[in-house]
């Protein structure tokens, strides 16, 4: 058949024998030569076009130099059309943003975090620019701007502020004064609500079957309100709050479990009972069982959250009976109760001598959001 065949066509042939008997060093020193035009340094292509000038041919040039003729051709070709060896930088495909229209999207980005990269691609159409939204998010990315989950904080208006001015007043607060102090804090939790955003792996297709779908129970299939506190030396009373809780409730859980939880973390005489500013606890009928049963209570500022450390035990309460997976209300409960006393108290206490760190971040946020 090679026989008939045009003498490309053979030489196409040889190359087809080639392959076949060649081992793989051989074919690597034979892809490594056809492509040494892209690795030949500017020293060693001079010398291809020294070797010309002195009269050489191409393939007595390539054959002493180790080269396809064909890359010996192409260097000296250049040679004589640009007079040089370097090969010209390629341009590609023109930048669909310009540096301005670039520098724009990144002032729009700093004024407005919440904008879409769908939204920026619209404001950009109404001046004439067509991208993907993809073009947008790939050069926000370049300058390490990055889409990520917005974190729910508590809204501070301007008179919430008044924070830094508590941290400053709190930040050279000896360790010992903390450690004097019952942290306290409602919490609710849900008995089916904690299973939301959860990951099953599973195949293309299969997103309905029974297995791979999560259950869901109308208004989280119930839930408890807690009043718990905690200090430095461990965790003290928790207790659930039936029905609304209003004022005198709250006296009322107040009288039922500070004293003993007091006596239990054996806080000294002058402790403090740190609360949050919620119209039940601050009422005026609340502040007249503070001043009859004589108790301290430590200054507090609102929409504060981040610096009552009884918040990170929530998170953990939460995980430990995620875990073991309640079954009704019940079991809800027990098994708040039973996982609050298991909390260590070197996590307390991790949280309780790091407290100034708090601090320092609310001065730095000039009283606003921290990460805590």
């Amino acid at each position: 058949m090679c026989q008939q065949l045009s003498l490309g066509s053979a030489s196409w042939c040889q190359f087809e024998g080639f392959l076949n008997t060649a081992t793989p060093q051989t074919l690597y020193k034979h892809s490594a030569t056809m492509d040494s035009s892209k690795k030949l340094c500017k020293t060693e292509k001079m010398k291809v076009i020294d070797a010309h000038n002195a009269g050489e041919g191409y393939k007595k040039i390539a054959k002493r130099f180790q080269l396809a003729a064909s890359t010996v051709r192409g260097i000296i070709k250049r040679w004589q059309v640009r007079g040089t060896v370097e090969v010209k930088k390629r341009s590609g495909r023109p930048r669909k943003l310009s540096e301005r229209t670039a520098r724009s999207l990144v002032r729009k980005v700093n004024q407005n975090p919440h904008l879409t990269s769908k939204d920026l691609q619209e404001d950009l159409a109404d001046s004439g620019v067509v991208v993907h939204p993809s073009t947008v998010r790939r050069y926000l990315h370049k300058q390490d701007l990055h889409g990520r989950v917005c974190r729910k904080k508590p809204y501070l208006r301007p008179h919430h502020k008044i924070r830094q001015k508590y941290a400053t007043e709190h930040l050279q607060k000896p360790d010992d004064f903390w450690k004097q102090v019952l942290w306290t804090d409602e919490v609710k939790i849900e008995l089916f609500g904690h299973n939301k955003q959860r990951y099953v792996w599973r195949k293309k297709g299969a997103a309905f079957h029974e297995k791979n779908t999560l259950p869901t129970v109308k208004y989280g299939g119930g839930s408890i309100m807690l009043w718990g506190c905690v200090a430095a030396s461990g965790t003290g009373n928790i207790a659930r709050v039936e029905g609304r809780m209003d004022s005198i409730k709250y006296q009322q859980i107040l009288e039922a479990n500070i004293t003993a939880s007091v006596k239990n973390l054996k806080l000294k005489r002058g402790w403090l009972l740190q609360q949050d500013n919620d119209p039940k606890h601050t009422s005026k009928s609340t502040m007249d069982y503070f001043k009859k049963r004589k108790l301290k209570v430590l200054e507090w500022p609102s929409q504060s959250p981040d610096l009552n450390i009884i918040e990170n035990l929530w998170v953990d309460l939460k995980r430990a009976v995620r875990a073991r997976r309640p079954r009704n209300i019940a079991e809800l409960e027990a098994f708040c109760k039973e996982e609050w006393g298991k909390i260590p108290n070197n996590r307390i206490q991790r949280l309780v001598v790091g407290y100034k760190k708090r601090l320092q971040a609310v001065i730095s946020a000039r009283g606003g959001v921290t990460k805590y």
